[in-house]
């Protein structure tokens, strides 16, 4: 009879025997497992693996560890229970490599401004790849229509909406690597920011949280687009030039050259060139931008409590902050997000869709193949979604551009994440960590 699980049988992912060799010890007078992992302390952040090295997310798991993850680390179901963000994040350091894993990795994982950030970079993706596709579409139809001015006005559009959705995105990472409330502690200068830079941390803290990210943006749009969504993330933090997941992108998987028209829709105009030494992220220019007016308002969206907002305002500040179980009733599309948690199963895949191909692993490989030439022209629009497409409110009568009297002070109750949930993986790691070292001392 086979033993039943508990919480002291959790495995390291990949298996106990993996990453080593056996050799013959002549003390013990017997075979003995050594590990070719390298021995650091637990804390020690590991450079080359974050910025150098690839880190593959585990796609398919078997039976065993699905049941070990619905019974340890699963989020409980609730009646009418809807996918949650806190569910995209326990499937993303499931299937994860514990080699990326770190305590202050979780712990910043379970904040409320990183949670802000992640819907922000959720909502901002959905959007890209939406007026991407379009803008596709747009491309194809000028083989056969004339350019017009209303052509312009629509363009301008969908470029207003997406420089407004990266500020989002913005002003919360600027919160981040300003070590800004409650970043501090993660600050790589320490909480008063009077320590010595520690500068591989900060290096293995921002590439790890970056690939995180896209993992779970990755899944929260339905595993579609993973190449798009990767290569747009990592420009807005990084820019062109330093564009990693770019340059990884060789022979037939070089990214086809956009439009002038496509690219200044997605990319738009507050991009300034400056010295490799002195270039800022493509967000923090965003934030800078002297080229278009920005609403003040914007800046403190899910935070200060203003006394009243644009429904173009409104409808933003719910996606960054509304409770999942709410947004379906409200038309804010966040990716499956407020879905029905009954239509995927463990790992957040649906469920109740035809599959793509016969063998999970083609599935895997073309969703995130980079499109070719032909297929990056092909519309998708066609296609049953599984989520609704965004549709901003549109600037109009319920704008004001006058500065109020006084700036608001009263705050936004805070809202904690799941500490359930945070203690849950710190406790899995610390297991971890405690089997490697008494495999290792064998």
């Amino acid at each position: 009879m086979s033993k039943p699980l508990d919480d002291d049988d959790d495995d390291v992912i990949g298996g106990l025997y993996e990453n080593g060799h056996w050799a013959w010890d002549e003390k013990v007078n017997a075979l003995v497992f050594k590990s070719d992992l390298p021995e650091e302390p637990p804390d020690a952040p590991q450079l080359a693996t974050a910025i150098l090295g690839s880190v593959e997310f585990r796609e398919d798991i078997d039976l065993n560890e699905q049941n070990r993850f619905r019974k340890r680390m699963q989020r409980k179901a609730e009646p009418d229970d809807v996918v949650t963000l806190q569910d995209v994040k326990d499937v993303v350091l499931f299937t994860a490599p514990i080699k990326i894993l770190k305590p202050y990795l979780i712990n910043l994982l379970h904040l409320p401004a990183t949670e802000r950030i992640l819907r922000a970079l959720i909502f901002y993706c959905q959007y890209h790849l939406q007026t991407s596709d379009t803008m596709n579409n747009r491309t194809i139809e000028l083989m056969t229509k004339i350019r017009t001015e209303r052509s312009v006005e629509v363009e301008m559009h969908y470029m207003d909406n997406l420089e407004d959705l990266r500020l989002l995105v913005a002003k919360e990472y600027s919160n981040l690597i300003n070590g800004s409330g409650e970043f501090a502690k993660f600050h790589h200068m320490g909480p008063s920011k009077k320590m010595r830079s520690m500068n591989r941390k900060e290096s293995f803290l921002f590439e790890t949280f970056v690939r995180m990210s896209i993992q779970i943006i990755w899944i929260a749009l339905g595993r579609k687009s993973f190449d798009e969504i990767e290569l747009e993330v990592h420009r807005m933090f990084k820019s062109d030039l330093f564009n990693s997941a770019e340059h990884k992108l060789t022979g037939d998987k070089k990214i086809v050259p956009r439009t002038p028209h496509e690219r200044q829709v997605l990319i738009g105009h507050c991009i300034v060139k400056k010295y490799k030494v002195d270039m800022m992220s493509p967000l923090i220019n965003e934030v800078h931008c002297s080229k278009r007016n920005i609403d003040h308002r914007m800046f403190g969206l899910g935070i200060v409590q203003y006394p009243r907002l644009s429904s173009r305002l409104t409808y933003m500040e719910c996606a960054l902050s509304m409770p999942e179980n709410l947004l379906q009733q409200s038309h804010i599309s966040l990716g499956i997000l407020g879905l029905a948690r009954a239509r995927f199963d463990i790992l957040l895949r649906e469920v109740c869709r035809e599959p793509e191909a016969s063998s999970s692993n083609l599935n895997k490989s073309s969703s995130r193949s980079t499109k070719s030439a032909t297929s990056r022209k092909k519309s998708t629009l066609g296609q049953a979604p599984m989520y609704s497409s965004i549709e901003l409110p549109p600037r109009g009568s319920d704008e004001y551009d006058e500065l109020p009297s006084e700036f608001p002070t009263e705050s936004y109750p805070r809202k904690p994440c799941d500490d359930k949930q945070r203690r849950k993986w710190l406790r899995r790691y610390q297991r971890i960590v405690n089997k490697h070292r008494a495999h290792s001392s064998r």
